[in-house]
This record gives structure tokens, C-alpha cells and sequence, in this order.
């Protein structure tokens, strides 16, 4: 298999070696090996925007391979966003040419002296001046360097203004639209003075059975584009989610204090395909044609074009921000991208601080004289650029809502909506209760990606979601029953996915007709000779998201962590499902539940047996002998594990 490099920013160094078998075994690639790394590189005491931080990039053990859907690969460090552990996936061209290239894992070290970029090209990596691309916007910085070495056909990850100017909520741009959005890795990349990786290889990635691996490809691209929700991603991408959750009643509203609004018809996903989308785009190797394209003429008459939109952004600043005009969300949309922020982060810290102006708790005076109401463009864009330039609020928020909290004071953490310091997305979920307990479990802080059982909005039989996760799931979403399972089997299965550099998108974690971990393991077998059952495949998930809570633990997090918004205890305001909310005391017997199954104790810690089964002994040493750490989230808005004396 390909390399696994380690760059020594501060010294210019790099030392290159294989990927051991044994990791490969027991975590595949991509976010396995990745929070593998991380366990052993940092502890609690390292400061994310500090040198002693590391941050990795790692391509999925399928990644770049004649197979469907093999895209992504996951940027990892300590997140300065939230203080803790950080992830964070994209797809796009950049990973198969990075492996293309000689290297799956990069392992990045200490702070170069002045700026860099890297440039890896056929087993060879260079440091490069970038000083010269300061001026520059994320999209501007990857054409400059692709002209600068000589080559359209590169491919960058590049940080903007905003990762270089140490924006906490900073991410890394690849294309126009292709983004590692969440936990601040684009901070990291800034704080390291490395402001892009560039890739360009002529490198075969070697696949043990051609023959065998054609005809799992076959088969998979004809499971796949068999399906209806094929059809509905090839056509809507992930805004086919703005109108379920409009038409379904948990859209979530002017930051969760309503699950449905009375905005515009106009915020709609065919309103987009039929006045604002020029193209459509795939990743490398996937059918699904997902990604759009769009060309919008925005208030001031300018014409512009870009890559996108997501439903995180479209949600974030239409139902949460309170805007239905396409012209706003598009320009906010643009340009979090050519600056490098992250939209997640994004629109919720907007929605909070509207909020927080809505109530009075901030005012023009407390914001550089932005009247920040609802849906109105010039507060919605002026907290974007205050943010970048490092003006009025912007300047707040830009070290995170914490901080931002701590600054405004006045309870304003009360309204900040979010899971382990992570903002949660723009739907409203409480009255899903397998969603409800995967955001709150979730490992990065409030996620979709890894954590979110989808299948629950679609009512399925139990007879199905038995035979897919082995025990029978309610078809009523409001029931807690076997709900724990639910929550399980997702995360295993996205956990092996990212592992895999395989888009969900492709996965049953969308449809049940799509690949699972049975596809997984055939295409594993055809393009390693390695040979792995469904079960061990599985045991691979609960290694990653029980190492992921390792760390968690360790950084002092328990169950007081594994908890919703205090939003999603309050009754649903409108529709049919008024009243709806989650019940705390339900909540915490299904935690309970998930706790155990996991093989947990009640304060959400890896079990000893649960540690010797998954062969994590070693990571799990600490544990007899840890310190009392809590993780602290307060008025103050600090941040970061606060410790007792040792016990004992």
C-alpha cells in the first residue's frame, strides 16, 4: 500500500515509512487511522492552536480505487473550536490524487517559520514559499499554485483569509465548493503556517484480484443507481432535506426557538434548480452527480458563479436565520467558501446572535452597528465579514462562542444551541429519538455524518430495520424503544465508511438499498487480498468509536456531555406534532440503554472487557489510574478539562 509520511514543519523535514499491516487491520485508514494517531500524539494538556498539536490527513483505505464512491479523506487535530477532539471529511478529487501521489497518511508537525504550502507530487514532498498568496481567497490561492507549478490537473487544499488569520470555525477549501468543515481544522492548518497541499500524481494504487474488483464495481454501480434514492440525490443533493424538513414540520427556526417557519415558498429546492443552478458535479468515481453548480446575479449586479449549495447553508441562513431570499444565501454561501469558514459554524453563530439581539442581551453597540434582524442581508453578510476582518462582533465570535459568551456575558451561553461545543445543525430533531441520542453521543460534538440514524424519517418496517440492524426499530419515530441499536449500528457503519473514504451518500445510512457492510467487505477483499467477515468489519466501527471515546474521556468528558439542547426538553411550537419534546427522564433510561449495549458503565466509560475485546487495552491504560477531569461549559465560557488532584 502507499506511504504514510511525517513532516516536521518547524525543522523542514520529512521521514516516510509504510503503513504497519496491524493498523491497517484493525483500522482500515482514513478517520481509523486518524484517531489512532491523534489518541498518541496529543493529550489534554495540548493547545490546538499550538506547535506541540499535530494535524493529520489521512485517505481511505479505498480511497482512489476503480471502485464507486472511494472519494474522501479526513483532516484531524485538536479542535480550536471546541477544545477537544476534531474531525472532519470531504470528497471532491483532492484524496485520490493525493494516493495517486505515493502517500495515504500525512502527519503533520510543529509551525514552519513563514508560510508554506506543500507540494507532493510521485513520492516526492517539498516545502514552497507562500507568503506571496496572502492576498489571496481560498479559490484564488489554488489556481495561483496550480499556475505556479505548471499544472491544471493539481489538486489543493487550501486554507483562506480566515484560517490564516486564526478563525476557530476556520475550515479547508478544496475546489469551489469541497470543504473539511467542521471543529476549526482550517485554525490548525493556519496555526502551522501551512496554507495548502498540493497533489499530483502518476502513481498506480495496487489492487490484489482486477478481475474480481471489476465485477464488485459492476455490481455495486448497479445497486446503487437502482435505487430511488439515487434518483432523488442525483437530482436534489442534500437539498432534497430543506423540503422534507419544511413539508415534515421540523425545519427548526430563528435559532431552534420554533421547529417550522412561515417564510417564503421561495426557500425551496426546486425554486434553486429552476432559477439558480447552471450545472451539476460528481466526486471522483461516483455516479451521483450530487454537488451543484450555481450562477446568481446578487444585489449590487454583479454576476457570480460558484460551487454549491449544501443544505447546511441553506438551512442555516434561510429557517435558522430567518431568510428566503436565494441572492442573500447564495452571496453568504459564496463567500464563506473563497474565505474559508465553515458554513456549519457559520450560520449558527448568526442565528445566535440574533438572537441574542432579538432579546436585547446585545446591541448595536455591542455588534459595530449591525442591526442584526431577521433574514436581513446586511446583518446576515456583516457578521461574515466583520468575522474575517476581525471587526465588531466578528471579532468575538472569530475565538469561538465561548469566548464570544464569555465576552458578552449576560447568560448569552444559554442560547448558544450546540453538543460538546460543537453547534448543532439547522433541522430540528427532538421528535426523532434515535437522532435525538445520536447527536447528543456523537464524538466530535453534534453531528450528522457519523451519528444520525436517517432511516428513521421514513417510517420503515420493523421487519426491515431488524434484518438490518438485528433488532426490530419502531416505525414511530416519538418511540424510544431499541433506539440504542439504532444509534449503535449508525455510528459502526459511518465509522467503517470513513475509515473506508467512502461517501455515506452511497450507504444504507441513507437508503436501505444502497452498500453495506457486506458490499464493504467484498470490495476490501478484491482490492487488498485481505479477508475480513461482516462481523470483524463491524468490531472495526466500534474500535474507532470507542478509541474516539477514549480521547473524549480523557480530555474529561462523561455522560453529563451525552445530552441534547436544553432547547429539545421544550415542547415543539407549531403543526401537528405541537407538544412534541424530549422527555428527560425517557431520555436518560435510553442512554442508559446505549450506554450499556456499548459496553459502557453509567458514566459513559469504556468497560474494561468492552477495552479487551476491541484490543484497546493499552489506549484504555489511563483509565485505573485517571485523574478526576470534568469538561467544563459555562457562563465564563471556558473551555477545556479543569483537573483534580490524582485519585488515590
Amino acid at each position: 500500500m502507499n506511504k504514510m509520511a511525517v513532516i516536521d514543519l518547524t525543522a523542514r523535514t520529512v521521514e516516510v515509512g509504510g503503513v504497519p499491516e496491524d493498523l491497517r487491520r484493525r483500522f482500515l485508514g482514513g478517520r481509523g487511522i486518524n484517531t489512532h494517531l491523534l489518541f498518541h500524539m496529543v493529550d489534554e494538556w495540548t493547545d490546538p492552536l499550538g506547535p506541540e498539536n499535530v494535524l493529520l490527513l489521512g485517505a481511505g483505505l479505498l480511497t482512489g480505487l476503480p471502485w464507486v464512491g472511494g472519494t474522501r479523506c479526513n483532516f484531524t487535530a485538536k479542535s480550536p473550536e471546541t477544545g477537544h477532539l476534531g474531525d472532519s471529511a470531504a470528497g471532491g478529487h483532492f484524496a485520490a490524487e493525493l494516493r495517486f501521489a505515493g502517500f495515504d497518511h500525512l502527519v503533520m508537525k510543529g509551525r514552519a517559520e513563514r508560510p508554506v504550502y506543500l507540494w507532493i507530487h510521485d513520492g516526492r514532498i517539498e516545502f514552497r514559499n507562500a507568503a506571496h498568496l496572502e492576498p489571496l481567497n481560498s479559490v484564488e490561492t489554488q489556481n495561483a499554485i496550480k499556475a505556479e507549478l505548471g499544472d491544471v490537473k493539481i489538486q489543493v487544499a487550501a486554507i483562506g483569509p480566515a484560517g490564516r488569520r486564526l478563525v476557530r470555525w476556520a475550515c479547508v477549501m478544496h475546489g469551489v465548493g469541497d470543504a473539511w468543515g467542521r471543529t476549526g481544522m482550517g485554525a490548525v492548518m493556519g496555526s502551522k503556517n501551512l496554507w495548502a497541499v498540493a497533489v499530483r500524481g502518476n502513481g498506480a494504487i495496487p489492487v490484489a484480484d482486477p478481475a474480481r474488483m471489476m465485477e464488485v464495481t459492476q455490481a455495486h454501480y448497479a445497486q446503487i443507481t437502482g435505487t430511488k434514492g439515487f434518483l432523488a440525490t442525483s437530482n436534489y443533493g442534500t437539498l432534497i432535506r430543506l423540503n422534507n424538513t419544511r413539508t415534515q414540520g421540523y425545519e427548526g427556526g430563528f435559532n431552534h426557538q420554533q421547529n417550522m417557519t412561515e417564510l417564503s415558498a421561495e426557500l425551496d429546492s426546486d425554486v434553486f434548480l429552476d432559477k439558480y443552478e447552471s450545472a451539476k458535479a460528481s466526486c471522483f468515481n461516483c455516479p451521483t452527480h450530487c454537488r451543484h453548480q450555481h450562477e446568481v446575479v446578487l444585489r449590487d449586479g454583479t454576476r457570480k458563479r460558484g460551487g454549491g449549495p449544501e443544505y447546511y447553508g441553506v438551512g442555516g441562513w434561510g429557517s435558522q436565520c430567518g431568510c428566503s431570499d436565494w441572492r442573500t444565501i447564495l452571496e453568504a454561501w459564496d463567500y464563506c467558501n473563497e474565505m474559508g469558514l465553515d458554513t456549519g459554524s457559520a450560520t449558527a453563530y448568526t442565528a445566535w446572535l440574533m438572537e441574542l439581539y432579538e432579546k436585547g442581551i446585545i446591541t448595536e453597540a455591542d455588534t459595530g452597528g449591525l442591526a442584526l434582524k431577521w433574514g436581513d442581508h446586511d446583518a446576515i453578510m456583516g457578521v461574515l465579514r466583520q468575522t474575517v476582518e476581525g471587526r465588531g462582533i466578528g471579532a468575538l465570535i472569530a475565538g469561538g462562542w465561548m469566548a464570544a459568551a464569555r465576552d458578552i456575558g449576560r447568560g448569552a451561553h444559554r442560547y448558544f444551541d450546540h453538543v460538546k461545543g460543537l453547534s448543532i445543525e439547522c433541522d430540528d430533531v427532538r421528535g426523532h429519538r434515535a437522532q435525538v441520542l445520536g447527536l447528543a453521543t456523537a464524538s466530535r460534538g453534534a453531528d450528522h455524518l457519523r451519528s444520525r440514524f436517517t432511516l428513521e424519517e421514513f417510517s420503515l418496517p420493523e421487519k426491515v430495520t431488524e434484518k438490518l440492524v438485528g433488532v426490530p426499530i419502531p416505525a414511530d419515530a416519538l418511540s424510544y424503544e431499541n433506539k440504542e441499536h439504532a444509534c449503535i449500528w449508525t455510528e459502526n457503519i459511518c465509522a467503517v465508511a470513513d475509515a473506508l473514504g467512502m461517501c455515506k451518500f452511497l450507504t444504507k445510512w441513507l437508503s436501505v438499498g444502497l452498500l453495506g457492510v457486506g458490499e464493504f467487505r467484498d470490495a476490501i477483499e478484491a482490492a487488498t487480498g485481505t479477508a475480513f467477515s461482516v462481523e470483524e468489519l463491524v468490531r472495526v466501527g466500534d474500535r474507532v468509536t470507542n478509541m474516539e471515546r477514549l480521547f473524549l474521556v480523557r480530555e474529561g468528558m462523561s455522560r453529563k456531555d451525552d445530552a441534547p439542547p436544553e432547547k429539545f426538553y421544550r415542547p415543539w411550537t407549531h403543526g401537528p406534532r405541537a407538544g412534541t419534546r424530549v422527555e428527560p427522564e425517557a431520555y436518560e433510561a435510553l442512554l442508559d440503554r446505549y450506554y450499556a449495549v456499548r459496553g459502557w458503565d453509567r458514566k459513559g466509560i469504556p468497560g474494561g472487557e468492552t477495552l479487551r475485546a476491541l484490543g484497546l487495552e493499552k489506549e484504555g491504560a489511563f483509565l485505573a489510574d485517571r485523574r478526576e477531569v470534568r469538561f467544563v461549559w459555562n457562563d465564563a465560557g471556558k473551555e477545556g478539562a479543569v483537573h483534580a488532584a490524582a485519585q488515590g
